[in-house]
């Protein structure tokens, strides 16, 4: 621990049972205020700031121009005026950075590996005291800014938020436009783009309105040292920021009714509750706490009851955007065909359960429930990568106490009932906002920039009387004691065993295996149940049944179950290239009997016909909008469904689906499962005795098992192709490309080979066609393994230039970086190798993360579980000469190479 001075701050941070990290407050003389974090089992280092200045700040002459500042801070500074020098530093220290503008808050962060934290914050602190802002990367990088507002032009979350935007007060900074775009972000009579630029710098990015978060192995003492050499000289400003004073909606645009047409086919109903900030009072989350009970989907819950009816498919409830002044409370509801006549009628329901709540709801013991579930999410949480850590403290150091910095999203002191009750007087409909989502709404307006249709109407005064009555047959309940909450706070003791699985049955029926883990000791789980079923990927019929019983097993065990999920016992059900795969997490104690109901369930439940339809049409609806996806995803989409076999466009399963009536999908259903072989692993604290009851009740309870056969489905060869160019259609305006480079074989030396050249070029590449040249927002490389068999790929998504401009873009970029590759030197070579081999040791970072790589091994037949010392292996033998002919013989001229390219559906 370093020695006090005045300046450190005695905080005790708040933190959970298993958290071996140790923390440190401090105040810089500059009186920028850090929080240092002591990892000592990380083999990374990271740091974030937070900047207490976003869009909320932009001039309204220059909207944008905080999201501008936030591109222009990476692109040098006068200590490194070399544009790529700090993201070419970190791909060299197997790290990376990033940064997102808010509304109010600006946060960049970067992680490395842990050697390399005094120079990386050397770049980090550089940019943020000095940055270049050189006119010549201004001019570029505002076509970055507008390719970037193009890219998602079409978001329906964007185009809903421009309405939300233009409907709000105009006073308010929240209506101004975020993203900035050639339009906005220019020269004009209120100076040049750097003199506004730096304006804003000067203005905002100062001590007093940073946060500082540095993270890593080392010693507090050590991150104290670092803090004071590259910080303590950022610069200070006296002036208080100031506060905005504006109500985010005038009287007139509360009481309405806001109609959206959206571009996809959707049919929601999102009803806004304003209420003022909710920042103070954080220790006692009284909103989490209303929200908690509104989006309660147990039996008799609103949620249910509205199901029920046959009017809804999903009902969320407390989400919605909050500022310094100001709270949206949004229930947010998909309506089914018959709710979607039925609105005023839905809205009614929500009303009269937000009184019953407000009469009978706000109970000490309901809110000790729910405030001993979230402790346990808070002692029991899986532990943060360290660059993931350091962003989030950041911006947490705004809104809670220091010794809250952790705990702040979890505390719960305590039912504040006058805060409640007052939180509830406003949830009326004289202060909603009721915004309907559909494409046959009338429409009278359309909103600017993103060029939504909408209209906005008052409430009726027929409607407000609606609403202020009570449904006839309303019986809605409130939330009953949660009988799922657990009495087991403690990891089952250590039984003698190794760190990697145990086979403990492998018979013609199951494979069992089990691992009760020694690193991880908590109380927690997770068990994997695969239902191999041949059936399920014989033909894009079979899997989109599957995909809709999955869907339907989901809603019907909602009722029985959502007590379950809340009190931490949380579980999926999905269809994947071999069957069905049923998934649970959480808590261990009742997870064994969890998954003994999902299973008696699987295989007896019958479902209403009216709910299938319900289910069907909305996962019809979701399968034909994906025709307007980004054209990037559709490329991405193409590429897995082109190399794997047992996957299927969703066009192709929703053709399939709509041709299916219920009596077919019953019969269809019952044929799926049989022949089916269950493979499962139960990994979490559980004993070996609690392993093998798992694979008794699995026995028990899937009667008729017969041995399916256990196939691994090939990938599909580039090579055997008839053509190595695809043409996927698209709805968006903008062209994209993907270019995909397939490995010889699935050796550990092939692999290899591929993460190696990943690691060389992904930064030059990015550098090049998104920085250099502007090509597009969305540019850069991947390794892209299928299976084990490793490859490549590159892509580019433009506005402005056709698919054979970017695929020469493509094509002059990969030869460049082959030859730099030829003038690899042994020491750069060396390097490259030990980044690699930290990233393959690094440690599994959390119990989650484990068992998805035991499951995946399992999953691949290598149940020897030793990939990452193969991998190791291959790294150490592989030399320079040998990597760079394989690499050529890869990528160079006489490669294949898979190209796919979307064409606008109107050329």
């Amino acid at each position: 621990m370093a020695n006090s001075s005045p300046n450190d701050e005695v905080v005790r941070v708040v933190r959970s049972s298993g958290d071996k990290r140790d923390y440190q407050h401090l105040t810089l003389e500059n009186q920028l205020k850090v929080l240092l974090v002591h990892c000592p089992d990380s083999q990374k280092a990271a740091a974030s700031v937070a900047v207490n200045a976003g869009h909320f700040d932009d001039p309204e002459h220059t909207q944008g121009l905080a999201h501008f500042l936030e591109h222009m801070l990476f692109l040098g500074s006068q200590a490194f005026p070399e544009p790529s020098a700090f993201g070419h530093f970190l791909n060299l220290q197997g790290g990376q950075h990033n940064a997102w503008t808010g509304t109010e808050f600006t946060n960049y962060h970067f992680d490395c590996n842990a050697n390399a934290l005094p120079q990386a914050l050397e770049f980090f602190s550089a940019m943020l005291k000095k940055p270049l802002l050189s006119e010549s990367w201004i001019d570029k990088e505002i076509s970055s800014i507008e390719s970037e507002f193009r890219l998602k032009q079409n978001d329906e979350l964007r185009r809903l938020y421009q309405v939300h935007k233009v409907t709000a007060n105009p006073k308010h900074p929240f209506s101004q436009f975020s993203v900035g775009n050639l339009n906005t972000l220019r020269h004009d009579e209120h100076g040049t783009l750097k003199s506004k630029l730096q304006l804003f710098f000067n203005e905002h990015y100062v001590a007093q309105r940073m946060r500082l978060v540095i993270a890593g192995p080392q010693s507090i003492a050590k991150l104290k040292q670092l803090a004071h050499r590259y910080f303590a000289d950022i610069k200070q400003q006296l002036t208080k920021k100031t506060s905005i004073n504006a109500p985010l909606y005038r009287k007139e645009q509360k009481g309405v009714w806001i109609k959206v047409k959206p571009i996809k086919a959707a049919y929601r109903l999102i009803l806004t509750l304003p209420l003022p900030s909710i920042d103070a009072d954080y220790p006692h989350k009284t909103t989490s706490f209303i929200a908690h009970l509104l989006g309660y989907e147990g039996p008799g819950s609103l949620f249910s009851s509205l199901r029920s009816k046959g009017w809804v498919n999903s009902l969320s409830a407390g989400g919605g955007i909050s500022g310094s002044n100001f709270k949206d409370f949004n229930i947010n509801i998909q309506l089914t065909e018959s709710g979607r006549h039925r609105v005023e009628q839905v809205v009614q329901w929500v009303f009269a359960y937000i009184r019953k709540i407000e009469a009978d709801g706000i109970e000490d013991w309901r809110y000790k429930e729910r405030r001993i579930t979230t402790e346990m999410s808070f002692l029991y949480q899986e532990p943060t990568p360290v660059g993931e850590l350091a962003n989030q403290l950041a911006v947490n150091a705004f809104h809670y106490k220091p010794e809250d910095t952790l705990y702040g999203d979890y505390r719960m002191d305590g039912l504040n009932h006058s805060y409640a009750a007052k939180t509830l007087q406003q949830m009326t409909a004289e202060n909603a906002r009721i915004t309907l989502i559909a494409p046959d709404v009338r429409t009278t307006d359309v909103a600017p920039i993103y060029h939504t249709e909408y209209s906005l109407n008052p409430i009726s005064k027929k409607q407000f009387q609606l609403f202020l009555s009570t449904p006839d047959d309303f019986n809605c309940q409130l939330p009953k004691p949660n009988r799922f909450l657990n009495s087991r706070f403690k990891p089952l003791p250590l039984e003698s065993g190794g760190s990697l699985p145990t086979r403990l049955e492998d018979s013609a029926q199951l494979q069992l295996w089990h691992l009760q883990d020694r690193d991880f000791r908590v109380p927690k789980g997770h068990i994997y149940l695969s239902l191999r079923l041949p059936a399920v990927t014989n033909s894009a019929f079979h899997f989109a049944i599957a995909r809709l019983w999955s869907e339907l097993m989901i809603d019907a065990l909602n009722d029985d179950l959502y007590d379950a999920e809340v009190a931490g016992l949380h579980f999926n059900i999905y269809p994947t290239q071999n069957g069905i795969t049923i998934h649970t997490t959480g808590l261990s104690a009742g997870q064994i009997p969890l998954m003994q109901h999902l299973i008696r369930r699987a295989v007896k439940t019958r479902f209403a016909r009216r709910r299938w339809q319900d289910l069907k049409q909305s996962l019809l609806s979701n399968w034909h909008s994906a025709h307007q996806s980004q054209p990037l995803n559709k490329l991405f989409a193409e590429l897995n469904q082109q190399l794997q076999s047992g996957l299927f466009r969703l066009s192709d399963l929703a053709c399939e689906l709509e041709k299916v009536s219920f009596r077919q999908f019953t019969i269809e259903v019952a044929k799926l499962f049989s022949p089916v072989h269950v493979t499962a692993l139960a990994h979490g604290d559980w004993q070996k005795d609690d392993a093998l009851e798992l694979g008794q009740l699995i026995k028990n309870n899937l009667p008729d098992q017969r041995s399916a056969p256990n196939r691994r489905l090939p990938v599909k060869r580039v090579r055997d192709f008839c053509s190595q160019q695809l043409i996927v259609p698209a709805e968006h305006s903008d062209t994209a490309i993907l270019l995909y480079f397939q490995g010889e074989d699935d050796t550990s030396t092939e692999q290899i080979s591929f993460m190696l050249l990943q690691q060389l070029i992904h930064q030059p590449i990015f550098q090049a066609l998104r920085t250099e040249q502007q090509l597009g927002y969305a540019a850069g490389s991947q390794y892209f393994p299928v299976q084990r068999l490793p490859g490549i790929l590159f892509f580019l998504q433009s506005h402005e230039f056709d698919a054979d401009k970017l695929y020469q873009a493509i094509h002059d970029v990969i030869n460049v970086q082959l030859a730099e590759l030829e003038d690899l030197t042994l020491k750069e070579w060396h390097h490259a190798k030990s980044v690699l081999n930290q990233q393959i040791k690094t440690i599994d970072r959390n119990l989650r993360v484990r068992s998805q790589r035991l499951w995946g091994a399992i999953q691949l037949a290598d149940t020897g579980f030793n990939r990452q010392q193969e991998l190791l292996s291959a790294l150490e033998h592989c030399q320079l000469s040998d990597w760079l002919e394989r690499i050529k013989l890869r990528l160079g001229d006489k490669s294949q190479a898979l190209r796919l390219q979307t064409q606008t559906l109107t050329e």
